[in-house]
């Protein structure tokens, strides 16, 4: 068998990498010098890059321990795909280990939770659920729960890729190192499943200190999956062009194609599960998650709802269109801007908000919830115990089953004094249109712009450049695989009957 085994990282693609890396640091040059006080766009973007891509290479990892423990056979081709992208973990600490150092530096305002005085009883912004969460949200456990649990799972990605590459030292094929790469893989997915969701909450929802959802870790962990699977689509089409993988074959793209498709569907589940749970139980501390994006960052909103679903489902239902090379690299680039676009919509307006209740505390003008409790029955921010300092509830505890007349006006309480007070007259417009200036349309925020572009290209770099690292390191194909000779003859009959034109066996 004469297999084309070893990639070579050549000199053209690293200066190519080098050059989008440079875009990247120049991008972000430019977001930092021109950003406000806080510089929150500088960190923010840097949240979202660096959770978006230590998230395609531990679910990378996960994919690959979910195939090895099913004892899959069919992926054994494209498998040191997977192996070289889990191993980005080990950037991704360094990535992390920044925002943790922010965390305890206090050097950017991304969690409202860290805001010192914010816990303690006796100090005029005291945030009664924010204190009730600091078990958890607290520099510690953030530091735990980020680089910590990246170190634990680059552990098993290491030793997993490790055990694969040993496995091509043997003879023959046997299962003897198959074995120890099932026992790495099948320990790290309950120890992934678990971690993950905690990870999540601390990088992502804690942005937003006051809202829960049950749903989140699940949701935002299957939109960085199908940021893997398009990056793998990408990638296999890519090597398949300067002449490696020639043994991938359309049944194994039809077969990605297929997760591609079917996870599309599934992380839409989520987005409307989630959402319409949230809205139908009608309660203000969780619905104003969604009120803040589909009423300021529309653009956002709708957009992920039409790379991520409508994009993918009708062009990947029909089965051929899985099989084409040119069709799917085309979907996957549009799902893997999505995806990164969709952890944009989830990062973005949240820490804006926390980026402006830095200002107002700087300022001397946020509310405590003993001013709050002072506040006469009639005062529109009135709210019950449990939903203060979240958003403004019906007075008195009443509610209504119109969706219309409940969410109209939901205005968090921990705003400004002037959106507080600012109800009637020329006052009132004039208070009015100083809150929406913080909600108003901006690029960086509201959309993504090209600087934000920019530094995508730049951690893609990145990513390409330690993958392309680790892929020249290892042969391409696991030729002691023992399930190798399954992968290469996969689906062989749909072959010869004509349905496809890959390699023949």
């Amino acid at each position: 068998m004469n297999l084309n085994t070893q990639f070579v990282f050549e000199s053209k693609t690293k200066r190519l990498l080098i050059g989008g890396m440079a875009l990247g640091v120049l991008s972000l040059l430019f977001i930092f010098l021109n950003d406000d006080e806080y510089h929150t766009r500088f960190w923010s973007t840097w949240l979202h890059n660096s959770v978006f891509f230590s998230g395609i290479a531990f679910t990378a990892m996960f994919f690959l321990s979910g195939e090895i423990t099913a004892f899959a056979g069919w992926n054994s081709v494209v498998k040191r795909v997977w192996e070289a992208m889990s191993q980005f973990m080990w950037v991704g600490i360094i990535l992390m280990a920044l925002i943790v150092a922010g965390v305890w530096g206090h050097l950017h305002h991304l969690y409202h939770w860290n805001t010192p005085g914010i816990t303690d009883p006796a100090n005029p912004i005291y945030d009664r659920i924010i204190a009730g969460k600091s078990g958890f949200l607290n520099p510690v456990w953030y530091t735990v729960g980020t680089v910590g649990f990246l170190a634990i799972w680059y552990f098993w990605a290491k030793n997993l890729r490790q055990a694969s590459i040993d496995q091509d030292t043997m003879e023959t094929a046997d299962f003897k190192y198959y074995k120890k790469q099932r026992k790495w893989a099948a320990s790290f997915l309950p120890i992934g499943g678990f971690l993950s969701a905690a990870f999540l909450w601390l990088s992502l929802m804690s942005i937003d200190p006051h809202w829960y959802s049950t749903m989140f870790a699940w949701y935002s962990m299957v939109s960085v999956w199908l940021g893997a699977i398009s990056l793998t689509v990408i990638l296999i089409i890519y090597l398949k062009s300067l002449g490696h993988l020639e043994y991938v074959t359309q049944n194994h793209l039809h077969d990605i194609g297929k997760f591609l498709f079917g996870i599309s569907v599934f992380w839409t589940y989520l987005w409307f599960d989630q959402f319409m749970l949230i809205w139908y139980a009608n309660n203000g501390e969780e619905t104003i998650y969604f009120w803040e994006r589909m009423n300021h960052y529309p653009v956002l909103y709708w957009g992920n709802l039409l790379l991520n679903f409508v994009t993918p489902f009708l062009i990947l239902m029909r089965n051929d269109t899985k099989r084409k090379f040119g069709t799917m690299f085309f979907v996957a680039l549009i799902v893997f801007f999505g995806h990164w676009w969709d952890y944009f919509y989830m990062i973005k307006p949240g820490v804006r908000i926390a980026a402006h209740e830095a200002t107002e505390l700087a300022e001397g003008k946020h509310h405590s919830q003993k001013e709050e409790a002072k506040m006469p029955a009639s005062h529109p921010a009135e709210a019950p115990a449990d939903t203060s300092h979240t958003t403004a509830a019906p007075a008195h505890g009443e509610t209504s089953h119109d969706a219309s007349a409940t969410h109209e006006e939901p205005t968090p309480v921990h705003s400004t004094e002037k959106e507080t007070h600012g109800t009637e007259g020329d006052a009132a417009g004039h208070h009015h249109e100083e809150v929406d200036e913080s909600k108003s349309f901006k690029l960086g925020y509201s959309i993504p712009g090209l600087d934000d572009i920019g530094v995508l290209i730049g951690f893609l770099s990145l990513f390409l450049y330690f993958f392309f690292g680790q892929l020249s390191k290892a042969s391409l194909v696991p030729l002691k695989d023992p399930f190798l000779d399954e992968s290469l003859h996969h689906d062989t009959g749909a072959l010869i009957e004509g349905e496809g034109g890959g390699g023949h066996h």
